[in-house]
């Protein structure tokens, strides 16, 4: 399907709609339409205030479509591939109250097979795994699929706007959005299946306006750049456990209730657990390089530093009897304590929380020795093509015809290769207003867009927006200033993300 231009009043009538209902939506950026330029690539490989659970495995896939339908810029998540899950997640700009109802609005789509079913978890902070697995032991609060379809958008890939009124069963500041069915690896194919995310929206069934503290949430939200490391804040023992996996090789790992693993009522009730570890301790060499993590998750009632402590003393009874009862060397053996910072089953009952209470054991073998190190040049700058205002009739997103010749030799300049991505942005002068002029940017954005794909360009096109006449780049108390703040600019941003 080609972008028309009846296609792109759609999308300028279905943003402004967006925006009406901006004053109650509980999600920043919600259709993904303001770019984040990650600090990891200087290149546009997010939307804004929104991110991924596993960025240091696998990105997020941002994505400019023809055939979205709350706007042009969409993310794609892996449904399932082998295990493998994607998601995404942002923090609230008000909290939800527990007991208090609301509506989600979700347009999605699809490329594979059977029904459209996505899980939305509510949540008390952020969620970040090393590796892109699933969820599966986190439940989602709300399953969200075509069956609640209100609106449906045709097309290479089907859009379906899906709404449902839900009830909040507790208080949550976080969205985590994805596929958080249980993951079957062996039973799953290698080709990659999608969701195509266009937008998502949350808020209040009660009108009434934001909370006080929500443009700050906003600002802080779009004022974070990094995309593709996990926060140290979060995962500090992790990475100090990461750092001794990557000196390692063959790192196996067992998970276990606590020490009474080794007593003959332990192993009678977890007999595979035992004699899996049976069989690591006998292999066991101190002079081998050996490193044992000891890594100890607990869920108590109580605060964040007191369940740490425990689940640290946890993991050190653990060591204790590898050491004195087995023979392992006090320095072969690390000992971590997560507490309560990393819930991998539901924290909502009684089962899941007791569930959260455990001890993981991993043994790792040294690494052979490493290959020499290439460094890595910076990403160059990004180069700027600006089609100017003469390339257009006058007052119009319509591009002049006659002045194709001047355009292609423009375009000709752009690379063909797989490192480019390419961002349009159209800007025009103060003259109007500015609900028209941001209109106007958009149409021409969109119109260069279009006028790029015909030129084979369109799986280069990451994101197309208008910023109507917000970055003059001359005075415009002149015609030759006006003239020149009217203009499209094609970004090209070299280095793939």
């Amino acid at each position: 399907m080609k972008l028309t231009y009846r296609h792109i009043l759609f999308f300028i009538h279905v943003l402004g709609c967006f925006s009406t209902a901006k004053a109650q939506n509980l999600i920043a950026n919600p259709s993904f339409e303001d770019v984040n330029i990650c600090t990891e690539y200087h290149a546009p490989c997010s939307p804004s205030a929104w991110e991924s659970v596993a960025p240091e495995h696998l990105k997020m896939h941002y994505l400019y479509s023809q055939d979205a339908m709350a706007g042009t810029n969409v993310v794609r998540l892996v449904h399932r591939q082998r295990g493998m899950r994607s998601y995404i997640q942002a923090k609230l700009l008000c909290p939800l109250e527990a007991g208090r109802q609301y509506k989600v609005t979700v347009v999605a789509g699809k490329d594979f097979r059977g029904a459209l079913e996505l899980g939305l978890r509510l949540d008390t902070g952020y969620i970040y795994r090393l590796s892109a697995v699933s969820l599966d032991t986190l439940p989602p609060t709300i399953v969200i699929t075509e069956k609640n379809a209100v609106q449906v958008k045709k097309g290479d890939i089907d859009f379906y706007r899906m709404e449902k009124v839900f009830t909040a069963p507790a208080k949550a500041s976080h969205l985590i959005v994805g596929n958080f069915a249980k993951a079957v690896p062996r039973g799953e194919i290698d080709q990659r299946e999608s969701f195509y995310i266009d937008s998502i929206g949350l808020e209040p069934l009660e009108s009434g306006p934001l909370c006080e503290g929500a443009q700050q949430v906003k600002d802080e939200l779009y004022a974070q750049h990094r995309r593709h490391t996990v926060p140290p804040m979060y995962f500090k023992q992790e990475k100090t456990k990461l750092d001794i996996r990557q000196g390692r090789r063959n790192c196996l790992t067992l998970t276990v209730k606590d020490e009474s693993i080794f007593t003959p009522k332990g192993r009678s009730r977890y007999p595979d657990a035992a004699a899996r570890l049976d069989s690591l301790i006998r292999v066991y060499d101190p002079y081998a390089g050996t490193k044992v993590i000891v890594t100890g998750y607990s869920f108590k009632p109580g605060t964040g530093n007191y369940n740490k402590i425990l689940s640290t003393v946890q993991a050190q009874k653990l060591k204790d009897v590898l050491v004195y009862r087995h023979g392992f060397t006090v320095d072969d053996v690390e000992v971590y304590g997560r507490g309560s910072a990393e819930p991998r089953y539901d924290t909502t009952t009684e089962a899941g929380k007791e569930e959260n209470n455990f001890v993981e054991i991993e043994f790792c073998l040294p690494k052979p020795p490493p290959e020499p190190v290439v460094a890595v040049a910076p990403p160059p700058a990004p180069d700027t093509l600006v089609i100017p205002d003469v390339l257009f009739r006058f007052n119009s997103s319509e591009l002049n015809t006659k002045l194709y010749d001047a355009l292609d030799s423009l375009v000709a300049r752009i690379p063909r290769n797989d490192t480019i991505q390419l961002q349009i942005l159209g800007y025009t002068d103060n003259v109007g207003t500015e609900a028209y002029n941001l209109n106007l940017s958009r149409m021409r954005a969109a119109a260069v867009a279009k006028y790029l794909e015909g030129k084979g360009l369109e799986k280069y096109i990451r994101h197309v927006s208008g910023l109507g006449e917000t970055a003059p780049v001359a005075p415009n108390d002149s015609q030759e200033g006006r003239q020149r703040n009217r203009r499209v600019e094609i970004i090209i941003y070299k280095g793939s993300d």
